[in-house]
């Protein structure tokens, strides 16, 4: 066991070990191991007060202080949510956890692992942000282990926000009792209050508060970049990294504002019976995240204008970047109803073709990763150049995956799911262990290459070095490609596609 003394009370955390066995806050199937040498453990600290009953709907405040030795050997609550079917691609990648899976209202807790957990060690800080829409997905995720990071000598933390309609609903009556008439945007500042609590605490976990870098996948990643935008997120991180989404150039066009946000709450409302404020606090928080799809928003307080908006004018924290996205994004998503909204004009039949039975299933699969992630990327890296270093990666490998996997195979009728949405996960953050898939010593060794590529991104704010070929800084094209044959150097695929979707108004129909 080991202590660390922060602002709110003493935690006792443990040594993280692979031995055989059960012990608490692993899995089944591995232990704790307590002795000198390992990555030290924090799991479940509150970070903020539980966001129920009148605080339901309210930005987050700081938890409170607790008397005595806190253990932090399990992990928090998962916020409340649905979960994927068990037999799609994206359960399988990242929720088919060996650990039960528990969630409240009540789950605004984070996780620390530390290589050196003293004052006065100064290493640079990883926090994670998890993807899943902004619907599934908690920072105990398997797939987010941050041990084989921390074992790179950063100080790894992951947290949990609120979800769905608990994180994100505005509406008129949210608006009129706050200071700022804001509303919306709860997950986000449940964010912004664990990286202040990263601020305030990870110097006693030995991470230096002067170099922290806000990461993310997905959902998580268009976080990362809508807080680039954030006054209240910038003086917190000093670089960003975003996997396979963006906070800028959405298909579905800017955020909303607070009148387009406040309208969607009150039809969201309607289908409780048109309730008052006071009435949905009363309701069960299962209930409320069953229905709708929620997002950030125009909020005014912790985004007081659109996110595109401060990136064209370049006015986004001016911090490192590192960005990138799958080379079969849409996957995971593409149906053949999307070619009914598919763009028309010069050029879009050659990018696009439409002519026959297996075309129009690939052009279905290209669209959809194109338009919803991989564009935003590209976007969002173009928006960024020109304000501080910035690089770009593309991921290409196919995970190996079991013969026996209970899978549902995709919907577009293309045979396998490609180098998926999420694929490039458990390689960033060489968590593979975390699955057990028939992985080949070419799979190990991507997995050692990004991970050592991410480490050096977090520590200098360059992912360069290392046995990793020069990666140059992006303008327009260059990427790093991560891939079969480990990486290379290479550029953007399909570059006229993204330039024609740049041309085309939001929202795309």
């Amino acid at each position: 066991m080991i202590q660390v003394a922060t602002a709110a009370g003493r935690l006792v955390g443990r040594f993280a070990g692979e031995s055989v066995g059960e012990g608490a806050g692993e899995p089944a199937g591995e232990s704790v191991k307590e002795g000198p040498g390992d990555v030290a453990v924090f799991r479940g600290v509150p970070f903020a007060e539980p966001p129920v009953g009148e605080l339901r709907w309210r930005p987050p405040r700081p938890a409170a202080a607790w008397d005595g030795e806190r253990p932090a050997y399990d992990f928090g609550p998962a916020p409340l949510q649905p979960q994927p079917p068990r037999d799609s691609i994206m359960f399988h990648t990242n929720f088919a956890d060996r650990r039960a899976l528990v969630m409240s209202e009540d789950c605004l807790y984070l996780n620390v692992w530390s290589p050196d957990p003293g004052p006065g060690a100064g290493l640079p800080v990883l926090v994670w942000i998890h993807g899943g829409g902004n619907r599934y997905g908690h920072g105990g995720q398997e797939i987010h282990d941050g041990r084989a990071l921390a074992r790179r000598g950063l100080v790894v933390v992951t947290l949990n926000h609120r979800l769905g309609a608990l994180g994100f609903l505005a509406h008129p009556e949210l608006a009129a009792e706050d200071d700022l008439g804001a509303s919306g945007d709860y997950g986000l500042l449940d964010v912004v209050a664990a990286l202040t609590w990263v601020r305030e605490n990870i110097a006693r976990f030995g991470g230096d508060p002067d170099r922290v870098t806000l990461a993310g996948n997905s959902a998580g990643a268009a976080h990362v970049c809508h807080l680039m935008a954030s006054p209240l997120a910038r003086p917190l991180f000093r670089a960003a990294l975003g996997q396979s989404a963006s906070g800028v150039g959405r298909a579905e066009g800017p955020l909303p504002d607070q009148a387009a946000a406040q309208r969607q709450g009150l039809r969201w409302a309607a289908e409780f019976g048109g309730r008052d404020l006071a009435g949905l606090r009363r309701l069960s928080g299962v209930e409320l995240v069953l229905k709708g799809h929620f997002g950030p928003v125009v909020d005014g307080r912790v985004l007081p204008e659109s996110t595109d908006d401060v990136f064209a004018a370049g006015r986004q924290h001016p911090v490192p970047l590192l960005v990138g996205a799958n080379d079969d994004e849409g996957s995971v998503y593409a149906t053949l109803d999307v070619l009914r909204r598919l763009p028309v004009g010069p050029g879009a039949d050659a990018l696009y073709p439409v002519h026959d039975g297996a075309e129009l299933r690939r052009t279905a699969r290209r669209f959809t990763g194109e338009s919803r992630f991989v564009h935003p990327v590209w976007h969002w890296a173009r928006a960024h150049r020109a304000a501080a270093p910035t690089w770009m990666y593309r991921f290409t490998r196919t995970p190996p995956l079991p013969a026996d996997l209970d899978l549902a195979p995709p919907r577009d009728g293309l045979p396998g799911y490609g180098a998926h949405h999420t694929a490039e996960l458990p390689y960033a953050l060489d968590t593979l262990d975390r699955r057990p898939w028939p992985w080949k010593d070419a799979d190990r060794a991507l997995a050692r290459l990004m991970a050592d590529a991410w480490a050096r991104f977090v520590e200098t704010g360059d992912p360069n070095g290392g046995a990793l070929p020069v990666w140059p800084r992006f303008t327009d094209r260059e990427a790093m490609v991560f891939g079969e044959g480990g990486a290379a150097p290479g550029e953007v695929a399909r570059l006229d596609a993204l330039r024609f979707l740049a041309r085309l108004p939001r929202p795309l129909h």
